[in-house]
């Protein structure tokens, strides 16, 4: 028999634990009310979090959770809502403190996120510290820092780059 194939799902199920506590440092947290970063966020994936107020339904069956102090909501559409066992969002969600991840799409000049599974969405508690404390990260160089040259260290002495030679002309060597 051969075991290789079931030792490679063993290791699989054993590393893939191991990759999520990276995964978790790399998410962006929003607060619902910074509408300026949200919409610059379009297309991304992030998870906002804040107090809900006034949610409701349309005449089409499209749930909206509103978002106290924020132009931010969350729409479920009724196409989704068969997923929602517990009952619609728009009764689940109001008045209570959330946290909802996905991705940020902008609807008449607000920022939304499309409710698709439950699995969106966290209920926090009233005392919760939300967003999660921030891991120190070294911070990564942008392209501008990139293209500066690091300070010299005044012990060391400097070694130029050297200089590039320019393109060869193929008319000096290819004559027609």
């Amino acid at each position: 028999m051969n075991s290789r194939p079931l030792l490679a799902v063993v290791l699989l199920l054993f590393l893939l634990p191991l990759a999520t506590p990276a995964q978790e440092e790399d998410k962006l947290y929003l607060a619902a009310t910074e509408t300026e970063a949200l919409k610059a966020k379009e297309g991304q994936r992030v998870v906002v979090h804040g107090e809900t107020q006034d949610s409701g339904k349309s005449a089409s069956g499209t749930n909206f959770v509103n978002f106290k102090g924020a132009e931010f909501f969350l729409v479920a559409f009724k196409s989704d809502l068969g997923r929602f066992p517990e009952g619609e969002p728009a009764d689940l969600y109001d008045g209570k403190r959330l946290a909802v991840e996905g991705t940020v799409s902008v609807y008449q000049g607000k920022p939304q996120i499309k409710l698709t599974d439950p699995a969106q969405i966290t209920v926090l508690a009233p005392d919760a510290v939300f967003p999660p404390p921030e891991v120190k990260k070294k911070p990564e160089p942008t392209p501008s820092d990139a293209a500066k040259p690091a300070p010299a260290d005044p012990g060391k002495p400097t070694v130029e780059e050297p200089k590039r030679k320019p393109p060869v002309d193929p008319s000096e060597y290819f004559k027609k």
